[in-house]
């Protein structure tokens, strides 16, 4: 009995830390911040991931399957919009300079969102980029390292589309040959779909922040966010059918619902990060800042 007491308070001292640093680290403001920089970052991300995923299919089919995910998570009207933008966005036949000026600022745009990713993902950290060091060269770092993220998000992207075809193969395998349930097919399927969101969102937490995680360290928060990602995806789902939000915000309705989903998808997300840290804290794992990071310290002074 006592053990069981022992782990409860274990977790629940987890869950304070976990909020505490999700509060401190204003989430809410840096959830706002993401949706706003996603808006611009959008349409080049969907470019660059098509493109990773046309590696082993052909894009048109790559295309429609990531509109068919966002339709899944925010609705026909705002992944139409997002379709819109990428066709806007895609570079034309038009002469070596304007393809080299394009392809420059779809790379810009589609790291954009992962910079400030890594900003509010140190917010929670309590850690910041070395002052001292040169701005430009850091500059550039960051967004080689946010466009090594966009590509990896595109590698798991055609990981889980793979792994999606092959169970569904399998589902009507053995559906057609074994006496096996619906139920456990459909519980395969969504195993398989929390496994790729867990190893995507552990790629972020690993990757991104300008500290020293281990694999350890990001697996458990990786996979909170997960769960929570996919619980809110279907109250977010929820929410928007008993509600008029698209209506009433007229034509720019899509591109409020888009901001919603963002935003709600960055609060998870970084509470997510708060579990990675409050959970190392708690199995006293050091977690230390890069050579080109320093630990932040907050202090209060009352004068």
């Amino acid at each position: 009995m006592q053990k069981i007491k022992d782990i409860v308070l274990y977790w629940f001292g987890i869950l304070k830390a976990s909020v505490g640093y999700w509060l401190r680290g204003d989430a809410l403001i840096h959830a706002g911040a993401l949706a706003f920089f996603t808006l611009f970052s959008i349409a080049p991300v969907v470019i660059l991931a098509v493109q990773v995923i046309g590696l082993v299919m052909s894009t048109d089919a790559a295309m429609q399957q990531i509109m068919s995910l966002l339709e899944d998570n925010v609705g026909a009207e705002a992944a139409q919009a997002v379709a819109e933008a990428v066709a806007r966005t895609r570079i034309t036949d038009g002469g070596l300079l304007p393809t080299i000026i394009g392809v420059g600022a779809m790379l810009v745009g589609a790291t954009t969102v992962f910079a400030q990713m890594q900003r509010s993902l140190n917010n929670i950290w309590d850690i910041a980029p070395r002052p001292s060091r040169n701005t430009v060269f850091a500059l550039i770092k960051n967004r080689l390292l946010s466009l090594t993220v966009v590509l990896s998000i595109g590698f798991v992207m055609m990981v889980s589309l793979l792994l999606s075809v092959i169970t569904q193969a399998l589902m009507v395998f053995a559906q057609e040959w074994l006496p096996v349930p619906g139920v456990l097919m459909v519980a395969v399927e969504t195993l398989v779909s929390i496994t790729v969101i867990t190893l995507l969102f552990a790629t972020i937490f690993k990757v991104l922040p300008d500290a020293i995680l281990s694999w350890r360290d990001v697996l458990l928060g990786a996979l909170v966010t997960a769960l929570l990602f996919i619980l809110g995806r279907f109250l977010i789902a929820l929410y928007l059918s008993h509600t008029a939000t698209a209506s009433t915000y007229g034509a720019a309705g899509s591109l409020v619902l888009l901001l919603l989903w963002v935003y709600y998808s960055s609060l998870i997300l970084l509470f997510g990060a708060a579990v990675t840290r409050a959970r190392a804290e708690a199995r006293n794992s050091t977690v230390r800042p890069r050579a080109t990071a320093v630990r932040v310290r907050r202090i209060l002074e009352d004068q």
